[in-house]
């Protein structure tokens, strides 16, 4: 801005600039002439060079530059350094063109030497002056106004009399989807939104332009042309030139979708409050702390026997009971009053309207305001006088069969036995034939395929030992070798399959067997594998077969590898945790399922690879089952493991990782 130093002081500095001495006497005694003078010499300095530092001197209000001689390149430069000092140029007849080309430089005004006189030279200075504040005035004022409009989080626009845009802030900018605000400039509504906006836009603008009325705080639904919604909080102004004539309409947007759809997400949570209140059996009811009803739901109002809630809503319970017990019950809403405790349950006996007696269990809750204060209750009644009823009717046939009590017990303790041991049996049983049907199975493999295979082995081992003079024959033995290998895996995992289901079950750190496994599995890991251990120190131990479950630990890690072909992240954690609330009873197995309370320990395997097919999920764990390709795998693997892991009362889950990859998740009650 323009120097402000003289408001604070007598009189203005004038700095010479490119005036010899005889010329700068001149000029003081024009500033002099005409008796008491504003004006005070500052300096005259006859180099543009020297002049720098003395123009920014706080005395300094404006410069006399005599740019006699062609001095243009030093104007310029005093130009740049003080840009909102006022400079009036000086010069001779001949080179007013110069004097001219300065004005566009920046300077304020200038003079012909030779037709200088006192008044004109005192008139112009003062000009000069007071043009340089107004001009920085503005500046700054607009300056204000472009911070505002361009950092200010609501919409702001103008338009003209056809309702097109002239000027649009950032935030504007931004909602647009535009690159610059000049994008939407001559532009209307019908660009950027639907019709069904644009039209109710400008129906709007029409009418502020036409009554010179605003619209304030004006809510509209936005559908933008790419689809989107959205909604804002609008005010439209008449925009007035300087004489007062409307020549358009300005506006301001506050986005208010996100509070729109809090609005709309209480509304239904309120209509659904309210449905479920009017559709519950039991009676509520909502009263102020003199008693009066406020709000009852349908039960409430046909309990008393009236025809509608306007019937009761602002009465009391004097209005609807005889003394006796609407002075009971206003007793019971006094204690909860008093103490600012609710009342849960408690059992009331009264006579309805219709004269018959009716038991309830009444809640009463505080209703308090958002200072703490209590306002009235929230009341919850239920009618049990069935359930007395019931209640009487079984004390008397308890009564009867009272004599027989005992015989009753011993006869459902010997039922509860032999179904125990009937299941038991059952089981044995299942466990039983499942066991000799694999036993058979594998007995026969066993029997009539791995003797061939030995035999194919030792065939193959012995012929390897052989010299050929065909290249070929080395690769085909080896083939044979391999396909002999394949097939012998198969043969084990059908014995591990049809292994006995007795387990050796001692207390044990699943930390250590994890470490197991993966040092089992560590000739894997070259080529590009990390394994990241994620341990909790002091996880519970857990009741386990250290090497059966050490076995499906290696067979998750062995698939964990081989999932991620050319390298990967292996994650192994290990973790405790106590299941606390609903939907906690995480296993999926039939045989393991957790009750809330109840500490388990967990480990999963990570793996950075491409997934499991989700068509394929639900077939992981069915024997002969394999994603791999053919050779590869035999389908018994993870089969073995969900037998172990049921064996152990656990559970196993496999799942793909929204991140990637896949997640093995081992629980294990503790």
């Amino acid at each position: 801005m323009a120097p402000t130093s003289s408001h604070n002081r007598a009189g203005f500095g004038v700095l010479l600039i490119g005036w010899d001495a005889a010329g700068c006497a001149r000029v003081k005694a024009m500033l002099r002439e005409g008796g008491r003078s504003p004006f005070k010499l500052h300096d005259w300095l006859e180099s543009v060079g020297g002049s720098l530092d003395a123009m920014h001197a706080p005395s300094v209000d404006v410069v006399l530059f005599d740019i006699s001689g062609g001095a243009l390149d030093g104007f310029a430069q005093a130009r740049s350094k003080a840009p909102h000092l006022p400079i009036v140029v000086l010069c001779e007849p001949e080179e007013e063109e110069a004097a001219l080309q300065t004005v566009h430089l920046g300077a304020q005004e200038y003079l012909i030497k030779p037709r200088i006189e006192a008044h004109l030279l005192q008139r112009t200075l003062r000009y000069a002056i007071e043009r340089a504040r107004a001009e920085a005035a503005l500046a700054h004022e607009r300056n204000l106004l472009a911070t505002l409009l361009e950092n200010i989080p609501d919409r702001i626009y103008f338009k003209d009399d056809s309702s097109r845009f002239i000027r649009v802030n950032q935030a504007m900018t931004s909602f647009f989807r535009i690159a610059r605000p000049e994008d939407a400039y001559g532009k209307t509504d019908a660009d950027f939104f639907g019709p069904e906006h644009a039209s109710e836009a400008l129906e709007d603008e029409r009418r502020v332009m036409e009554s010179g009325e605003p619209v304030c705080e004006k809510i509209e639904k936005e559908i933008r042309t790419d689809g989107a919604e959205s909604w804002s909080l609008t005010t439209k102004l008449p925009l007035r030139d300087p004489t007062g004539r409307i020549v358009g309409t300005c506006g301001i947007s506050r986005e208010i979708t996100r509070l729109k759809k809090m609005e709309e997400r209480l509304d239904s949570e309120r209509k659904l409050l309210r449905s479920v209140i009017d559709n519950l059996p039991d009676c509520i009811f909502l009263k102020d702390v003199a008693g009066r009803f406020l709000i009852v739901n349908a039960a409430f109002v046909e309990s008393l026997g009236a025809a509608s809630a306007e019937e009761i809503l602002g009465h009391t319970v004097h209005d609807f009971h005889s003394a006796g017990i609407a002075d009971r019950m206003h007793v019971e809403d006094e204690k909860v009053f008093e103490s600012n405790q609710p009342l849960v349950n408690c059992e009331e006996h009264f006579v309805d309207p219709d004269g018959k007696e009716r038991w309830t269990l009444m809640t009463r809750v505080p209703w308090y305001s958002e200072n703490n204060d209590v306002l009235g209750l929230v009341c919850i009644s239920r009618d049990i006088t069935e359930k007395k009823l019931a209640e009487e009717n079984l004390k008397r046939a308890y009564a009867e069969v009272a004599q027989s009590r005992e015989e009753v017990l011993g006869a459902m303790n010997k039922l509860q036995a032999a179904h125990r041991e009937l299941r038991a049996v059952q089981m044995q049983l299942i466990e039983a034939e499942k066991m000799r049907t694999v036993g058979r199975l594998a007995a026969g493999v066993a029997h009539e395929v791995k003797n061939p295979l030995a035999v194919l082995k030792m065939g193959v081992e012995y012929l390897s030992s052989i010299e050929f003079q065909d290249e070929n024959t080395a690769l085909i033995l080896q083939e044979m070798s391999d396909a002999v290998h394949r097939a012998d895996g198969v043969i084990r995992g059908l014995l591990d399959f049809s292994a006995p289901t007795r387990l050796d079950l001692q207390p044990a750190d699943l930390n250590l067997i994890v470490e197991d496994a993966l040092r089992h599995v560590r000739t894997e890991l070259k080529g590009g594998y990390n394994i990241v251990r994620e341990f909790q120190d002091d996880l519970p131990p857990v009741r386990i077969d250290a090497a059966k479950l050490s076995q499906t630990l290696i067979n998750l890690l062995t698939n964990a590898i081989h999932a991620m072909e050319g390298g990967g992240t292996v994650r192994v954690r290990t973790y405790s945790r106590q299941l606390t609330g609903i939907g906690q009873n995480i296993s999926n197995s039939s045989s393991g399922s957790y009750r809330i309370g109840e500490t388990v320990v967990i480990a999963e395997v990570d793996d950075t690879g491409p997934g499991i097919p989700e068509d394929k999920l639900g077939k992981i764990f069915e024997p002969f089952f394999t994603t791999k390709p053919t050779g590869k795998g035999t389908g018994l693997g993870l089969s073995v493991v969900k037998t172990i892991i049921d064996l152990h009362g656990g559970s196993i889950d496999l799942r793909n990782l929204s991140t990637g990859g896949a997640r093995a998740t081992i629980t294990l009650p503790a």
